[in-house]
């Protein structure tokens, strides 16, 4: 079987046995394993007793003035197949609120092989202490939101997490951290062989097109971030590293919390 086809059923998912699991330095945790180091991004492994499949993290650091810029990438779901290693298609299909959403990615594969597909829930989660700036996407895997379509498999397992931590002076890291069962005639072995590339490409691609124009200088009112595009009439946002702190941390903001005026 090609390997593209197989690669291809291998997208957007994390171990989420616990939500401060993504914060855990993977280098300190023996847990995981360093399996690769190249070109600014490294990809950890680790071995879930629970499952048959390992769980996959990429960890890479650059340099991000404009931090509305991740937000505007990932608002625009027509671009995710440019970035997202092996997605077709991105959809948002309904909303709770901003920071609630309902999402459906796509996978399309040759013949006789059957199209993949993920119905998610994403939860996008923003905390600022002096421990941790932060902004999380937790996704989970939620089939029922949507009938059954008769001309996908829908993976039956498929939780993620996708977050950006400020680092200070204009620096970021983000981590892509990713486990899946794509469903059909996969074996594990293989899923895990290439499931371990998903984070490589999908951030060494992120980091290439988030410096794009239409990525920059743009405004999202539910998370509180830096960048040029922010209203003046907003007060600065809120930092311990950027001498900004808050009157107390925010964990968890709401959109009530964020983005005060002056």
């Amino acid at each position: 079987m090609p390997l593209r086809l197989i690669a291809l059923l291998l997208v957007w998912c994390c171990s989420a046995s616990s939500h401060a699991s993504i914060t855990d330095a993977a280098e300190l945790d023996p847990a995981w394993k360093l399996i690769s180091d190249r070109n600014g991004i490294q990809v950890y492994m680790r071995h879930r007793d629970e499952s048959r499949l390992k769980t996959f993290r990429g960890v890479t650091r650059f340099t991000l003035a404009d931090e509305y810029a991740l937000a505007a990438l990932l608002e625009d779901y027509e671009s995710y197949p440019r970035w997202l290693h092996f997605v077709d298609g991105a959809s948002e299909f309904g909303r709770q609120s901003s920071l609630l959403r309902h999402l459906r990615f796509t996978t399309r594969l040759p013949w006789p092989l059957n199209d993949r597909e993920a119905v998610l829930e994403a939860r996008v989660s923003q905390t600022i202490s002096p421990e941790r700036e932060s902004v999380t996407i937790y996704l989970h895997n939620r089939p029922d939101l949507l009938p059954v379509d008769n001309n996908y498999v829908r993976f039956p397992e498929m939780e993620g997490i996708f977050q950006l931590t400020r680092l200070g002076k204009d620096e970021v890291e983000v981590v892509y951290q990713l486990v899946l069962d794509p469903g059909g005639y996969i074996p594990a072995w293989l899923a895990n062989m290439l499931l371990r590339d998903a984070p490589y490409f999908t951030l060494d691609r992120l980091r290439r097109i988030i410096s794009r124009p239409e990525y920059q200088r743009r405004f999202y009112n539910y998370v509180e971030l830096r960048g040029p595009g922010r209203p003046a009439t907003l007060a600065a946002p809120r930092s311990y590293l950027y001498g900004n702190p808050p009157a107390a941390p925010l964990v968890d903001m709401t959109e009530e919390q964020g983005n005060p005026t002056r």
